[in-house]
């Protein structure tokens, strides 16, 4: 593992999806139930605005990612 999370879980993805495991449907779903599991983390009173956050950053990423807001991506790597 490395020191970046983001990249140690695009590592396991891509070592999935070439083991066969194409279906990215599954895969997604496991990876909201992680996300549902570290927000649980959180004390009750913060889950919310967290979950807010989360879902934010989640659209913000993907339309910069796929190329709809101009100026580049922001996000990690």
């Amino acid at each position: 593992m490395s020191d970046c999370l983001h990249c140690d879980i695009n590592q396991l993805v891509q070592e999935r999806f070439e083991r066969g495991d194409t279906d990215l449907v599954a895969m997604a779903s496991l990876m909201v139930e992680s996300l549902a599991d570290l927000i649980l983390l959180a004390p009750e009173s913060d889950r919310s605005n967290l979950i807010a956050r989360a879902l934010s950053a989640f659209g913000q990423i993907v339309l910069e990612k796929g190329g709809a807001l101009d100026g580049g991506s922001n996000a990690t790597h």
